[in-house]
C-alpha cells in the first residue's frame, strides 16, 4: 500500500469519532497532491440536516486541533471542509443502504458485460456488494463492493424532492 492511502486512512480513523462526538459524520477525507496539497475533509450532520458555515467552522476547529497534534501530514497543506452535497458521493454499504431506490452512478475498477461505467437506480445491497438496474434495462446487475471504484448519486427530481423533505 502506498503511503498517501496508509496516511488517508490514519486521518479518518484520528477524525472520525471526534466529530462523531460533536454530531457529524465524516464522509471522506481526501488529500490530494496536485499543486499546492490539500486536505479535503467531507461531512454531515448526524442529524441529517444541511451543513451550515457556522458548522464548517466548527468542523474546522476540531479537524486543526487534532492535526497540530499529530504529525500525521508532512509539510504545509490547506484544509477544506466541505458537505457531501445532494449528489454525493457513496462511500460505504451503509450509504447504499440509505439511498436505495435513487439513481447512482458507479465506475468500476473492471469492466462488467463491457462497461466500467453504469448508471441505474440501487434496488439492492447485500454484505459484499449492491444490485443496480442499469438505466433503460429490466435486469439488474451485481456488483461487488471490491470492484467499485467510485459512486455517486445522480442529481435527480426524486433525490430534490427528499432531500428538500429532510431539510424541513
Amino acid at each position: 500500500m502506498g503511503r498517501s492511502i496508509v496516511q488517508g486512512e490514519a486521518i479518518s480513523e484520528l477524525l472520525a469519532p471526534a466529530l462523531a462526538a460533536r454530531s457529524y459524520s465524516l464522509v471522506r477525507a481526501r488529500l490530494t497532491a496536485a499543486g499546492r496539497r490539500t486536505l479535503q475533509v467531507m461531512v454531515e450532520r448526524l442529524d441529517g440536516r444541511s451543513m451550515t458555515v457556522s458548522d464548517c467552522a466548527d468542523v474546522s476547529g476540531v479537524i486543526s486541533a487534532l492535526l497540530d497534534s499529530r504529525e500525521l501530514i508532512e509539510g504545509s497543506y490547506q484544509l477544506e471542509i466541505t458537505s457531501p452535497g445532494i449528489d454525493r458521493p457513496l462511500m460505504n454499504a451503509e450509504d447504499f443502504k440509505r439511498y436505495m431506490g435513487y439513481a447512482a452512478s458507479v465506475t468500476l475498477n473492471t469492466a462488467k458485460e463491457g462497461q466500467r461505467k453504469i448508471q441505474g437506480l440501487i434496488v439492492g445491497v447485500a454484505d459484499n456488494g449492491i444490485e443496480i438496474e442499469p438505466e433503460g434495462k429490466r435486469e439488474k446487475l451485481t456488483v461487488c463492493f471490491s470492484n467499485i471504484g467510485d459512486a455517486k448519486l445522480l442529481l435527480t427530481d426524486a433525490l430534490i424532492k427528499a432531500a428538500g423533505d429532510a431539510n424541513r
